[in-house]
């Protein structure tokens, strides 16, 4: 096992992750400078925390719920920018990042967006408005994320404006296909209308032919649902009931709504076969109280969960029936695996989430391995301050084995080819051009070089 050793030089710590934004470079998860800087958007917190049922003020509240998964996603994509950083690929011109949390909330990723945006080397941080923004210079060169298509459509409207590439990772919605409205969005997983169909295509060959469905209530569950339903009249198969469930934990009807569509599982007692395309948190609460109930289904996985070992280390999860998934394709990730062996190494002043991450540890010291995961995300519910004496070196156990396990191989593969992607682009523009000048290219520029067959990054360690 490795150790991170924390040199606290205050005598209380409050985590700036999990506490109101006060300043913008509080907003910044992670950060490391580089002469080309490269945004990233995750979900690390679920939810942003209210003491109101809607916003009144607008402010960009605290955010809980630390999830481990997403967490690991974040380091995916700074350890593939080391890689490219330690090779030849880009001699002489070193990428930085500049990581944010959404906090899975949209406007928390806009208002992230507007400092992507923001005019570079400006110290009041604005975005311009211009009629033609071909030589304008904005913070970032592009953004990988975010992970949820509702919250990547929002981002990739703003980016829009001034034709920033946007590589997803995850989300797969099938309007982020359409280059009209688009433009600047591309991805390294495909659509769901491949996952879909090919979903449709094992039921009815399987001759599951009365299901259910559950999905959300955002963009991505209606076009998914949509496109579900006329591949499924496609395949003959017949839809008993569709149970739409709030998209964010944030909203406060969601646990109300995961009691009634559980309730009409049991009461459609002739379907089988139930249908998920839900986030990871829905799937979590969902399962827990169908064990409690006793209900057991064949259910069918959509890519957002299927391999996830949140939902794997449930306590008691066999209890639900048997779980057919799909997933994306991975990759050889043996390289993250080493470099998690040596988390300690990376600096943790200017990684936020690193931070919490060793804080959080430390309260589940003693938590058996299968509860640790969610003792974090419990842990990190609560105002974390941290009491210690001035200047005092704390040693906190990594758990390298419990992060390799929740790596999800497919996504983190995923991250791996954005980052590589953009890499790869940026070397063919700096071939001609003095790109340790941050001036050298405009983000748009990045686009033209990223339309090629993506099998020349394919291979990416």
């Amino acid at each position: 096992m490795a150790f991170l050793i924390i040199l606290i030089t205050c005598f209380v710590i409050i985590l700036a992750t999990s506490q109101p934004c006060q300043t913008p470079d509080d907003f910044v998860a992670a950060t490391s400078p580089g002469h080309i800087i490269i945004g990233g958007l995750f979900a690390i917190h679920e939810k942003m925390l209210s003491s109101e049922d809607y916003p009144r003020r607008p402010q960009i509240q605290k955010c809980v719920g630390f999830e481990i998964s997403v967490f690991l996603q974040t380091l995916a994509m700074i350890h593939s920018i080391e890689k490219i950083n330690n090779s030849t690929l880009l001699s002489g011109v070193k990428l930085g990042y500049e990581i944010y949390d959404t906090c899975t909330e949209v406007t928390v990723a806009m208002a992230a967006t507007l400092r992507f945006l923001s005019k570079f080397n400006c110290s009041r941080e604005t975005v311009e408005f211009k009629c033609d923004y071909s030589s304008y210079m904005p913070r970032v060169k592009a953004v990988i994320g975010s992970g949820y298509s509702e919250i990547t459509m929002a981002v990739s409207r703003m980016l829009n404006l001034q034709l920033m590439p946007q590589v997803g990772y995850e989300s797969t919605a099938e309007i982020l296909s359409d280059k009209i409205r688009f433009p600047s969005f591309l991805r390294t997983v495909p659509s769901d209308f491949h996952q879909i169909k090919a979903m449709a295509h094992l039921i009815q060959k399987s001759g599951w032919n009365w299901i259910g469905i559950i999905t959300t209530d955002d963009d991505y569950g209606r076009l998914a649902l949509n496109t579900f339903i006329i591949q499924a009249e496609a395949n003959n198969v017949c839809i008993a009931f569709k149970e739409v469930l709030p998209a964010f934990l944030s909203d406060n009807t969601i646990e109300v709504r995961i009691n009634q569509t559980l309730e009409k599982i049991i009461l459609e007692a002739q379907v089988n076969v139930i249908v998920v395309f839900l986030r990871q948190f829905h799937v979590f609460d969902l399962f827990k109280k169908a064990i409690e109930m006793n209900i057991n289904k064949m259910w069918i996985a959509s890519d957002n969960w299927s391999t996830a070992t949140k939902i794997t280390t449930i306590p008691n999860v066999k209890k639900i029936g048997k779980v057919v998934g799909f997933a994306f394709r991975r990759g050889n990730i043996s390289s993250f695996h080493s470099f998690l062996q040596n988390l300690h190494l990376l600096p943790s002043d200017s990684n936020k989430l690193l931070h919490e991450y060793a804080m959080h540890l430390s309260a589940c010291a003693y938590v058996k391995y299968t509860d640790l995961s969610q003792c974090i995300f419990n842990h990190s519910q609560r105002t974390l301050a941290y009491k210690a004496n001035k200047a005092i070196e704390r040693n906190f156990v990594m758990r390298n084995d419990f992060l390799r396990d929740y790596a999800e191989p497919g996504l983190i593969h995923s991250i791996q080819l954005a980052v590589f992607a953009l890499g790869y682009a940026i070397r063919d523009l700096c071939q001609a051009r003095d790109c340790q000048n941050p001036n050298a290219f405009q983000p748009w520029e990045i686009i033209i070089e990223m339309q090629i067959p993506f099998s020349k990054f394919c291979s990416v360690n």
